[in-house]
C-alpha cells in the first residue's frame, strides 16, 4: 500500500515492528494525532479569514491525511467525491437525486468491502475512512433535498440541517476531508460546518474564551489515555483465543470472564480514537454546541462517546446512548424517520439497525450483532415494561438498598450481553461464532428464546393481573380507614 522507497515508509515501518503493530494502524494513529496540531494552525492562520482560503487549507491537509495513511488508495475517496458532486448538480433537488446518491456512496463502499473480504484483509484501509465519507455525502443530498420543501412542513430536526443551494466541489472535498473527521468521524452537517467556515457557528463571547482549549486539550487527553489503556491490555486478551482448544477446556465462568474482558478492551480503541478526534474539532471550533441551561458555553457539539454514562451503564439503553452518538443521531435523522411511512417503529429500528451492519461491513457476523442489539433491545423494553406493571412506581425514589442491587445486577448482565453479542461483531466469522457460543452454552440466544417465549404465553397475563390487584387492595384499605375515621 505504502511505497517501501520513501524514507517515511521505511521509519514507519520499522516504528510500527518495534512497537509490534500492523503499520496501517500506526499511519491511522498517527493521522488521527495529526489533528490537534492542524487545528491550532487552522485557528491561528485561516479561521474566519477568506471562506476559499479555509476551503483549500482543510482539503489539503485531509487529502495530505488521506495520502499519509492509504497511500494511493486515497482517490476512492476522491472519486467519490467528484462522483458525488456531478450528481447533485445533474439531479438537483429531488427524490431520485437521494436515492441515486445512496446508490453511489453505499454500493462503493460495499465494493471495496467485497474485494477485502475476497482478499480477507480485514487491516485498516481505506474503506475505514470511507465509511465515514459514504453517510457524510449521503446525509449532504438529504439536507439539499430538504432545503428545497416547503419548509412549514418539515420538522425542526429537519429544518435545523436543510441547505438551499448546491454546494461546489470545494466546499463539499472541505467538508469530506476536515481533518477533525475524514477518517473515523463523527458525523456532522454541512450547514453546521458552513457556519463555522463563515464565522457564525459560535458566539463572540465563547468564540475568544479559553473553555474552548481546555474542553479540546481534555477530550484529547481522555483519548490518549484509553489509548494507552487498550495498547496494554490488548495484547493481554486477544480475541483469536476466543476460538482455541484451550480455551474451550477452561471452567465457564473463566471463559465468560474473558469474553467480558475481550470485548471491553476492542471497545476502549473506538473510545480512544473518538475522543482524540474530538479534541480536534473542539479545537477547531466545530466542537461548539451552543450554550447550556446555566448559562456555560458548551463543547459537545461532536462529542460520539458519553464517558460517564457508559462506563457506569446497567441497561442496554444506555449503552446505545452513550456509544457511537453522531452516527446514532445520523441513523435517526436521515433513516430511521424516514422510514415513518411504514407505519411500524419496530419495522423501522430493524431496517435502520440491518443497514448499519451492512454499514460496517459484509461479513455476516456484524449482521447477527445488531440482530442481537435488536432482540435484546426489544426484550430489555417487554421486561421493564412488565417491571413498571408491577412496582407501580418510578425508579429513583425507591430505597437505595434496592436500587443498588439492582443496578449491580443490571450492570452483570449488561456486560454479559454485550459481550455475548459483540464476539460475532470480533470474529466475522459464523464458524468461529458458533464454536464461542457453544463453549458459553449458547446463554445468550438461550435467555432470549426464553423470554419471548413466555412472555406473551405467561409473563404478560400474569403482571395483568398482578397489576390489577394492589389497585383494588389498595382502594378498599383506603375506604375501610375513612369508614373507621367516620
Amino acid at each position: 500500500m505504502f511505497p517501501e522507497s520513501s524514507d517515511i515508509g521505511n521509519v514507519m515501518g520499522n516504528v510500527a515492528r518495534k512497537v509490534g503493530v500492523a503499520e496501517a494502524v500506526l499511519r491511522l494513529m498517527v493521522g488521527l494525532l495529526t489533528g490537534l496540531p492542524l487545528a491550532f494552525v487552522y485557528r491561528s492562520f485561516c479561521y474566519k479569514r477568506n471562506a476559499t482560503i479555509q476551503h483549500i487549507f482543510i482539503t489539503i491537509c485531509g487529502v495530505w491525511l488521506a495520502f499519509f495513511c492509504f497511500g494511493w488508495s486515497c482517490l476512492h475517496s476522491l472519486v467519490n467525491i467528484i462522483l458525488a458532486y456531478l450528481l447533485l448538480q445533474l439531479g438537483g433537488p429531488q427524490a431520485l437525486t437521494v436515492i441515486l446518491m445512496f446508490v453511489l456512496n453505499v454500493g462503493y463502499l460495499i465494493t471495496g468491502y467485497a474485494f477485502k473480504s475476497y482478499s480477507q484483509d480485514y487491516s485498516v484501509s481505506w474503506t475505514t475512512a470511507h465509511c465515514v465519507l459514504c453517510l457524510r455525502l449521503t446525509g449532504l443530498a438529504w439536507d439539499y433535498y430538504d432545503g428545497n420543501q416547503d419548509q412549514e412542513k418539515l420538522s425542526e430536526d429537519f429544518r435545523r440541517t436543510a441547505i438551499r443551494d448546491c454546494p461546489t466541489l470545494l466546499q463539499i472535498a472541505s467538508y469530506t476531508y476536515f481533518f477533525g473527521g475524514f477518517l473515523v468521524g463523527p458525523q456532522f452537517p454541512m450547514k453546521k460546518y458552513l457556519l463555522l467556515i463563515e464565522g457564525n457557528l459560535i458566539d463572540k463571547k465563547d468564540d475568544v474564551s479559553a473553555t474552548r482549549i481546555t474542553a479540546g486539550l481534555r477530550r484529547f487527553s481522555l483519548g490518549l489515555i484509553y489509548l494507552t489503556m487498550y495498547s496494554v491490555l490488548q495484547p493481554k486478551v486477544k480475541e483469536s483465543y476466543l476460538v482455541t482448544d484451550e480455551y474451550d477446556q477452561k471452567s465457564f465462568l473463566y471463559k465468560l470472564c474473558y469474553a467480558i474482558a475481550t470485548t471491553k478492551v476492542f471497545v476502549m480503541k473506538y473510545q480512544a480514537v473518538w475522543l482524540i478526534t474530538e479534541g480536534s474539532c473542539i479545537i477547531s471550533g466545530l466542537g461548539y454546541n451552543g450554550r447550556s441551561e446555566d448559562g456555560g458555553d458548551r463543547w459537545d457539539g461532536c462529542s460520539n462517546v458519553h464517558l460517564l454514562l457508559f462506563e457506569t451503564a446497567y441497561t442496554f439503553q444506555h449503552v446505545i446512548d452513550a456509544f457511537n452518538l453522531n452516527t446514532n443521531q445520523w441513523m435517526f435523522r436521515y433513516l430511521y424517520k424516514r422510514l415513518r411511512f411504514l407505519g411500524n417503529k419496530l419495522i423501522s429500528h430493524f431496517i435502520t439497525l440491518a443497514f448499519v451492519a451492512l454499514w460496517h461491513g459484509i461479513a455476516p457476523g456484524f449482521f447477527l450483532c445488531f440482530i442481537g442489539e435488536f432482540v435484546i433491545i426489544v426484550m430489555e423494553q417487554q421486561l421493564l415494561g412488565l417491571c413498571r406493571r408491577v412496582v407501580q412506581r418510578p425508579f429513583s425514589p425507591l430505597p437505595l438498598a434496592i436500587r443498588i442491587p439492582i443496578i449491580l445486577f443490571g450492570v452483570c448482565v449488561r456486560l454479559t450481553g454485550v459481550a455475548f453479542f459483540l464476539i460475532p461483531f470480533l470474529l466475522r466469522r459464523l464458524d468461529y461464532t458458533h464454536k464461542v457460543w457453544l463453549s458459553l452454552y449458547y446463554m445468550g440466544p438461550v435467555v432470549l428464546l426464553c423470554w419471548f417465549s413466555l412472555y406473551p404465553t405467561i409473563l404478560m397475563p400474569m403482571t395483568r393481573r398482578f397489576s390489577k390487584k394492589p389497585r383494588t387492595e389498595l382502594t378498599s384499605k383506603k375506604l375501610n380507614e375513612t369508614l373507621k375515621e367516620e
